[in-house]
This record gives structure tokens, sequence and C-alpha cells, in this order.
């Protein structure tokens, strides 16, 4: 059986190169931001320095807490993504004899597999991201009384952690999926199969839900002791648990946003309607591409709305990179290394759309839309979840939301929106020019 686990790996390496590098990328952050914190800590208690500590583990803790939570996020979704991708495969094993659970041992094992040696080839990689962190810190004008981060062999242990929980969450729901799909339906279905929330997610979306209820209440409602600032942390936390609690639910939220300001573009080209259709038939691709790009924008503007409302706070950017400058890393890796994994996808659908009789230059046109799609559903969802956090932030804060919004750093803003445009546009263009040199019956036949 380890064989077959092995063998299928390898012969889809093309998709799992991709999610093993998303899978390193996030455990290498999530270790790496860990390891200064400790490391930050333990030389500050040894210096006896209580106020450092205080310091460290306030900084630190939230680092660990926003880099975990999107490494978590992106790379489960893409997990998930890959083992959705190879759903005809799975029903030709079983197909072939192998029975259902069998199966779904083999693919949890897959995934096993894979956390562990992202986590291994992480390990190196944190203490880079150690290093560089606590440089950043040391930027902050925090005294680390000389910390740096030497090698020890807990790390390996954290690192392996990293890597192994989010693939497990990635891949556990999709493995009973793919072992109880029957498999005429995997053969006979183009478009990604429906979305359901499991007892899990929606377990969780429950918690989350109450989170934000119970966060809102006191921050925009109570009278309390700590009095605007008090309030206003409530708020920040029910705004950060409203946008775990999205794009926990990314499926029944981004694709419907998607659907939406797509049916309100007045272009009528094939080009486009070519792309608008990709993506809402392979829905499931949209929203883990969508996904990390949301992600990343959606916390920036958080973070400076925040920064906006709390006195003497600060929305520049590069105390924005200090918190959240390893999750911009994870995300945008992320994200690219989902549109590459599902390059072979995406090249039998446009194989298929070239034998009907599209010319090539309309294929590359599409592509560039799909590209466009996913950054325009980023952005559309970043701009939403904005106005929502200066307006329930304000509310906390006692003051004016237009005039939060208008004392946002949009240029700023604006410049992530086009690097995000421009990312998944090019990303989509090289694809492009692959898929372009493909003979289509090959492409078909693979």
């Amino acid at each position: 059986m380890i064989r077959l686990v092995l063998s299928d790996i390898r012969l889809q390496a093309s998709m799992w190169w991709w999610t093993l590098l998303c899978a390193t990328v996030g455990a290498a952050c999530s270790a790496g931001s860990a390891i200064a914190m400790f490391t930050a800590v333990s030389a500050a208690r040894a210096a006896g320095d209580a106020r450092m500590v205080s310091a460290s583990i306030a900084l630190g803790g939230n680092i660990v807490f926003f880099t975990v939570l999107a490494a978590v996020g992106v790379v489960a979704s893409a997990v998930g993504l890959t083992l959705t991708t190879q759903r005809r495969e799975h029903a030709l094993w079983v197909i072939l004899g192998i029975p259902r659970h069998r199966v779904r041992f083999v693919l949890r094992t897959q995934t096993v597999v894979l956390g562990a040696v992202a986590g291994a080839l992480a390990a190196p990689l944190a203490l880079l991201v150690a290093g560089v962190a606590l440089a950043q810190w040391k930027g902050t004008g925090l005294e680390l009384h000389g910390a740096s981060a030497g090698f020890r062999f807990w790390y390996v242990g954290v690192s392996v952690l990293f890597g192994l929980v989010p693939c497990l969450l990635g891949g556990w729901g999709v493995t009973r999926r793919a072992a109880r799909t029957p498999e005429m339906r995997a053969f006979r279905d183009f478009s990604d199969p429906p979305a359901r929330p499991g007892v899990a997610r929606a377990a969780l979306a429950l918690c989350l839900l109450a989170g934000v209820v119970g966060m809102w209440i006191p921050g925009l409602g109570l009278e309390l002791e700590g009095g605007l600032a008090q309030r206003t942390a409530f708020a920040f936390a029910g705004n950060l648990f409203l946008l775990c609690l999205l794009l926990l639910m990314g499926p029944w939220v981004l694709t419907p946003l998607m659907r939406l300001w797509t049916a309100l573009v007045p272009s009528r080209g094939v080009a486009w309607h070519l792309a608008v259709q990709s993506c809402r038939a392979r829905a499931t691709r949209s929203v883990t591409t969508v996904l990390p790009f949301a992600l990343s924008l959606s916390f920036v503007g958080l973070f400076m709305v925040m920064g906006k409302v709390m006195p003497g706070g600060n929305a520049g950017l590069d105390d924005i990179l200090v918190v959240l400058g390893w999750v911009f890393v994870v995300s945008w890796v992320g994200g690219l290394a989902v549109i590459a994994l599902v390059g072979r996808e995406r090249a039998r659908d446009c194989a298929v759309v070239t034998v009907a009789g599209a010319r090539p230059g309309v294929v590359t046109r599409s592509m560039v839309y799909e590209g466009a799609i996913y950054a325009g559903t980023a952005i559309v969802f970043g701009a939403l979840f904005v106005a929502v956090s200066s307006l329930t932030t304000a509310l906390g804060a006692r003051t004016d939301a237009v005039r939060v919004l208008a004392g946002l750093p949009w240029a700023t803003l604006g410049a992530l929106a086009a690097a995000t445009l421009v990312t998944t546009c090019l990303a989509l263009v090289l694809q492009a020019a692959r898929v372009s040199r493909t003979v289509a019956v090959r492409a078909l036949r693979s």
C-alpha cells in the first residue's frame, strides 16, 4: 500500500510539487514566527526584563496567531483542491477493485507524507524566518538582549507539526468524500461537485459566529470600564472572528460574490464569457485561488482601520509588515501555487474549447480574464470587509465611520489591489503561453 501511495505521488508530481511548496512555506513561516517568539521571551527572562517579556509575548503572539491562521487556511484549501482535482483517478481505483476504505486510507496517508516532508523541509527555513523576524522586532525598538535563533532539536518537531496539521485539516473531509462518491459520477461530472458544509465546518462556523456576536455586543453596545480603547478592542476582535467565519465559509461567500460582480460587467465578448463560465464551473478552484489574496487584503485593511481609530495608532505599511509580513508570503505563494497546480486541468479545459473551434487568441484572453476575475473577487471582498470593519470599529470608538474611511491610506490599499491584479493575470499569462504550445489531443488524452 505504501508503494501505491508513493507511486501515485510520483505520477501526480506536477500537482503535488506545488502543494508541497505551499505547505513548506506555510510551515516555515509559522514555525519561524513561533521560534522567534520563544527565543525573544527566553532572552528577556534570562536578562530579568519583565517588561520585554510581556512585549515579546504580545507582539510575537499576534504574529504567530495571524501567520498560523493564514497558513492553515491557505495550505488546507490547497491540499483539498489537489485531492479534489484527482477525483477521477480515485474513482478509477474503485473500479479496479480497491475497497473504498482502502482508498480513504491511501489518500490520508498521502496527506501525512506530504505534511511530514513539508515540515522537514521547512525546519532550516524556519531558522531563517526566525532570524528575519527578530531583526524586524529590533527595528521596532524592542530590546531583545542579544537574542538570536540558534538550532535546537525541538525546532524540527515544531516545523513538522505545522506541516502536518494544515495538510490533515485540508485533506480529512476531502478523502472521506472521495471514498464515498460513486465512481460513475466522478467520471460524468465535468464541473466541480457542489460544496456541502460538513459537521466540523458547521460546528466551527457556529463557534466563530458566537465569537462575532460575543465581541460586538460589548464593543458596540455597552459602556465598559476600559472606555473607548476597550470597546475598540472588542470591535476589532469581532471583526477578526467575522473574517475567519467568512473565509471558512468561502464556497458560500466568495462564489456568490464572484457571480454577482461578474454579472454586472457589461462585456459580452466570447473570451470574457468563457472566463466567467470557467470560474463558475470550477468553483472549488476559483475559491481556493481567491482565498489567499482575499485573506491578505482583508488583514491589511483591518489593521489599517484599527491603526486609524486607536489613539496614537499607526497604520503605516512598515508596522503592518512587521505583523503581517509572513501572512503576505504565505498568501502570495499559496495563491500562485494553486494557479500552477491546476495547470493540467486548465490545459484540458482549454483543449476542449480549442477543439470546439475557439481561436488561440480567444483562449489566451479568456485565461487572462480568469486571472482578473480572481483578483477582482479578492479586491471586492477586501473592500466590503474594510467598509464593515470601519463601520463597526467607528461605532466602538464613538467616531464617524465616513471620517475613518476617508482617512485610510487608500494609495497603499490601491497599490496592494493592483499588485494582486498583476500577480494573478501574469501567472495566468505564463500558463496560457505554456498551454498554447500543448497539442489539444494530447492534453485531452492525458
